[in-house]
């Protein structure tokens, strides 16, 4: 199996039996007693070669062979007929196992599929809807009676890529039959053979199969790993070509150049882009690490229709996207966020920056990206510990924006543990946050909203970084959303069910406790009162909830209110 496979599948056709049903048993014999009931000795094996002929065809391979002739269309009928009912008689067909996640391995990614089968048996047909719901709809499904010539002729193949108005060099083919994998490869298609019958791996290889699998679950485990791998770069290509970009400039650090850029090996975007690595870590979130990429620009002849791509977390679209707002005045950029805080959080909205004198995010540009492309796929790289500290900021999304998504949300470890459900989160986070940003780029109003549980959160995380404790920005606003749900419930009326629940259900359980007491009230109010989003000095400035999804901005509790509710939060933490 050394023929890569192709990247750019705009379809798959799909042989029936012995890939989607456990039929061939069944069909051979079928044949195997028709024959005998007409003086004709064969082997039933046999028929596992000729699966994908037409019946006719096969009829006629068997009489010119034992009979020196070939029969009339009417005889041939006759004995065809007499097949089907042996074949429908013999009990039933099971799904071959692995097949349905194979299709939804497919389906998943988009990937249209194709019947084409060279059978005609309705028993067959006819199940297809109810074993594989919505995987071959009516006008995909190419059978024995569409086509002129049947396997190995390529026909029946040319005839499904044509249905789904794809050339069929950008189709790949399923098959478990030599006759079938010829076809294929006649057609132009990458062919897959699948070993599920008795025939031995050699007669595929002889056929040219580009890729063999000794089972349906052992070829449904590949595509379920090479085909989101696939789908990321088809996203990633499309997303920068249709910006027809001068030159391309990939910025990447250098945890992810080892760890996740392996995923984009198929990427033709990061095959010709010129690739920038920056040390990972908050210390390199600096000018100096612009300026590398600056140079990297310069070297690269970019000009401004030229693209920033930054994959990796929120500093590295930090600093490329910074890089970018100021590079010729501004250049474009796409983000491909590697961590779940960057995915939800950094990568969009359009916020770039770096540190600068000691002060976190001191220099910056707002510098909208022209594409976030949001995946699952690069998260499986990280820690427990910072997939929830991402998982944070959708907790807060949830809460400012859209109550059913919180509610999902609260069933956080089903939603971590399903990709696609997650991503599904995911991709609804950002498209909150694009939508506030649109309405308020430049945050002097609706965008505020985003800050919730960010002032005390930044409080916490100050305080942290002053004591050198380890606490990430997801954790600390985790905590932050505690405190403030107390004052949107002392000020706003914010249900005590609801505010009890975040705590029990979230907080509690997953994010570790900060290591603060009583004593440390009146240093964190500080922090709070000196927040960069503070519109008056020493005022801190929060956005609290009167419910799930109902936002305030803009409220400025009493320092007291402020002091109640650390302390409230300090009993409820125990």
């Amino acid at each position: 199996m050394n023929t890569p496979f192709p990247h750019d599948i705009r379809a798959a056709l799909i042989d029936m039996d012995g890939v989607l049903y456990d039929s061939m048993p069944h069909h051979a014999r079928a044949w195997h007693q028709m024959m005998k009931e007409q003086g004709i000795d064969t082997v039933p094996e046999e028929f596992f070669l000729y699966e994908g002929m037409t019946g006719q065809a096969t009829i006629n391979l068997i009489f010119n062979r034992e009979l020196g002739r070939d029969t009339t269309p009417e005889e041939a009928k006759r004995l065809y007929a007499r097949k089907a009912e042996l074949f429908v008689n013999s009990g039933k067909k099971e799904p071959m196992p692995g097949a349905d996640r194979m299709l939804r391995a497919l389906m998943n990614v988009g990937i249209p599929r194709v019947l084409v089968t060279g059978s005609a048996q309705s028993s067959l047909l006819n199940s297809l809807n109810d074993d594989y719901p919505g995987a071959f709809p009516e006008n995909l499904r190419v059978t024995a009676l569409d086509v002129k010539h049947g396997k190995p002729d390529p026909e029946p193949y040319l005839i499904g890529a044509a249905k789904v108005g794809v050339d069929p060099t950008q189709a790949i083919v399923i098959e478990n039959a030599p006759l079938g994998v010829r076809a294929g490869k006649a057609s132009g298609a990458f062919t897959i053979a699948v070993t599920t019958g008795p025939i031995p791996r050699e007669e595929f290889v002889k056929e040219g199969a580009d890729l063999i699998f000794s089972s349906m679950d052992e070829f449904a485990d590949w595509l379920e790993a090479e085909l989101p791998k696939m789908e990321l770069c088809r996203r990633l290509d499309e997303a920068v070509e249709k910006l027809n970009p001068a030159s391309i400039t990939i910025v990447t650090d250098s945890n992810v150049d080892r760890d996740v850029m392996p995923l984009f090996a198929g990427s033709t975007v990061v095959k010709k882009g010129n690739k920038v690595v920056i040390p990972p870590g908050e210390d390199h979130k600096s000018i100096e690490s612009v300026t590398h990429i600056w140079l990297a620009l310069e070297e690269a002849n970019a000009t401004r229709r030229s693209v920033v791509v930054n994959i990796g977390g929120g500093l590295i679209t930090d600093i490329g996207g910074f890089a970018g707002a100021t590079f010729k005045r501004g250049i474009r950029v796409v983000n491909l966020p590697t961590t779940l805080l960057g995915a939800v959080d950094a990568a969009t909205g359009g916020k770039t920056g770096i540190n600068f004198n000691g002060l976190k995010n001191e220099v910056g540009a707002f510098h909208l990206p022209s594409d976030v492309i949001i995946s699952a796929l690069p998260l499986a790289t990280l820690s427990r510990r910072e997939i929830l500290s991402g998982y944070a900021e959708m907790i807060k999304t949830g809460l400012i924006a859209d109550a059913k998504l919180y509610n999902e949300l609260l069933n956080v470890e089903e939603v971590i543990a399903d990709t696609m459900r997650l991503e599904k989160a995911m991709k609804r986070c950002v498209e909150i946050k694009e939508d506030v940003v649109a309405n308020d780029p430049t945050e002097k109003g609706l965008r505020k909203i985003l800050n919730f549980g960010h002032t005390a959160g930044h409080a916490f995380e100050s305080l942290a970084i002053e004591r050198h404790q380890s606490l990430t920005h997801g954790e600390a606003v985790a905590h932050g959303m505690l405190v403030e749900l107390i004052l949107s419930h002392m000020l706003k009326g914010f249900s005590s069910n609801e505010l009890h629940r975040y705590a029990a259900n979230v907080l509690k359980p997953l994010y570790p406790r900060v290591k603060v007491t009583c004593d440390d009230v009146d240093l964190l109010i500080g922090f709070m009162a000196h927040d960069k989003k503070n519109a008056k000095a020493g005022q801190p400035n929060f956005t609290l909830l009167t419910a799930p999804g109902d936002p305030v901005i803009d409220c400025l509790p009493d320092i007291k209110d402020i002091r109640t509710a650390l302390e409230i939060y300090l009993d409820m933490m125990g």
